[in-house]
C-alpha cells in the first residue's frame, strides 16, 4: 500500500481572515470571527466592545473582498450586537486621523498617525504607525519552511484596511527608528 500525502492549501479568503485576525484582532477591545460560509460568500464578523472603535473601523476596514468567485464580507459588530456602518463621506484629512487613532488605538502594533502631504504641495495623507514586527500565522505556504504566512505590520494592516477615505489617501508606514 502506498503512502498517499494529501497536500492541501489555505485558500485566499482564509489568509485574508488570518490577516484580520492578527492585526486588527490583536486589539484586546476587538475580537475577529467566526468565519461565516454562505454560499460563495463568507462573512467575517469584527466584534468591538467600544462603540467609537465599531464605527471607526467600520468606516477604515474594506467592506468585501472579491477571490475570483468568492466574496468576503466584513461585518463590524458593536458591545450590543447590532451592526456598525462607517462615517459617510465628505471626511477631511484630520477627521479621517482621528477615526485611525479610535480605531487602532490600543493595538500593540499601532504606534501613532500623522497627516502631512507626501509631497510637497500636494493634499495632506494619512499615515498609520506601526511597529517595525513580523505578523506570522500558519497558512500552508509551501514558498515556506514553517509554512507560515510572513508579513511586515504595516503591510499587513495596509492589506485589511481601505487605502483611501473620502478621497483621503491612506499611506501605511512602519516607524522611522532603527
Amino acid at each position: 500500500m502506498e503512502n498517499e500525502m494529501n497536500v492541501q492549501l489555505s485558500p485566499p479568503w482564509i489568509t485574508y481572515f488570518n490577516e484580520m485576525k492578527n492585526t486588527i484582532g490583536k486589539d484586546p477591545e476587538v475580537t475577529v470571527g467566526p468565519l461565516i460560509p454562505v454560499d460563495s460568500t463568507y462573512i467575517a464578523l469584527v466584534n468591538t466592545t467600544n462603540n467609537e472603535k465599531a464605527i471607526a473601523l467600520a468606516t477604515l476596514l474594506k467592506p468585501a473582498i472579491e477571490f475570483g468567485n468568492v466574496t468576503l464580507t466584513v461585518i463590524v459588530v458593536n458591545n450590543e450586537q447590532k451592526i456598525v456602518t462607517g462615517v459617510p463621506c465628505p471626511l477631511r484629512p484630520f477627521a479621517v486621523a482621528d477615526l485611525v487613532q479610535v480605531g487602532l488605538e490600543g493595538n500593540p502594533y499601532f504606534e501613532q498617525v500623522v497627516v502631512k502631504p507626501p509631497f510637497p504641495g500636494e493634499p495632506n495623507a494619512v499615515y498609520p504607525v506601526f511597529t517595525a514586527e513580523v505578523i506570522q500565522f500558519f497558512n500552508d505556504d509551501l514558498s515556506n519552511l514553517c509554512n507560515t504566512f510572513t508579513g511586515v505590520a504595516s503591510t499587513v494592516f495596509g492589506t485589511v484596511m481601505k487605502e483611501n477615505v473620502c478621497g483621503v489617501s491612506i499611506l501605511f508606514s512602519t516607524n522611522c527608528e532603527e
